[in-house]
């Protein structure tokens, strides 16, 4: 039986400018990006974010959100890989009865988190949710779960299920062709398993994930394929 994840774009990834701009990521980038510590979140461009704040763009997509799949104003929200903590905040700020919980599976952006919002972070493994089964009333993972390996990734997908029975959504890497393979593999310094909107279809099939997704390619990420 196959699973019925749902695509859906909450309208984050905007071609953003300069992206396209940036050479090929080295191993020596890709090896400090790995430590995921302060270079990675707040240092240079070239080996993470150049700087993650929260600049304010989480609130109107968390309202969207919040339409969209009519999230409950007192149930449990999750946010898988939760970094520092800013799409939660946002919650926190149009659901204050909600209860929240991010789990970050590496501890600066924990560290770093504003005061407010730190209590709900939590350091954890991304397939190893701390709550009862169907308990959880959305869970939320930007850019988190294909930073793991595919076995991993099966073993997140289930556990996702477990908690929130498919209330859920998802952004994972993805790509269309071999030239949009090869820019986003130039082009990510932590993704991992990177596959194509096919492959991914069958691994949801085979984890039997049906919560929404968004494939991020290079075309949403503007990143141009060398031809």
């Amino acid at each position: 039986m196959k699973s019925k994840f749902t695509e859906w774009d909450v309208g984050y990834f905007n071609n953003v400018a300069g992206r396209n701009e940036l050479p090929k990521r080295s191993i020596s980038q890709r090896l400090i990006s790995w430590e995921l510590d302060d270079n990675y979140y707040d240092g240079s461009r070239d080996v993470g974010y150049g700087g993650f704040t929260n600049d304010g763009r989480w609130d109107n997509l968390v309202l969207k959100m919040i339409d969209h799949f009519s999230i409950s104003s007192s149930g449990t929200i999750i946010d898988l890989g939760c970094k520092k903590g800013f799409i939660l905040k946002s919650f926190k700020k149009h659901l204050p009865r909600a209860n929240l919980m991010g789990i970050e599976n590496h501890p600066y952006p924990i560290q770093s988190a504003e005061i407010d919002i730190a209590p709900y972070l939590r350091l954890g493994s991304l397939f190893e949710i701390p709550c009862h089964d169907n308990s959880v009333s959305f869970l939320i993972s930007f850019s988190a779960i294909y930073m793991q390996n595919l076995g991993d990734v099966v073993k997140t997908l289930r556990e996702i299920m477990r908690v929130s029975n498919g209330r859920s959504y998802i952004t994972v890497g993805a790509y269309s062709d071999e030239l949009e393979r090869a820019a986003f593999l130039d082009w990510t310094l932590i993704g991992t398993t990177v596959l194509s909107k096919d492959e991914w279809s069958q691994v949801f099939d085979y984890a039997g994930y049906t919560g929404s997704v968004f494939f991020t390619t290079p075309t949403v990420l503007g990143l141009t394929p060398q031809k």
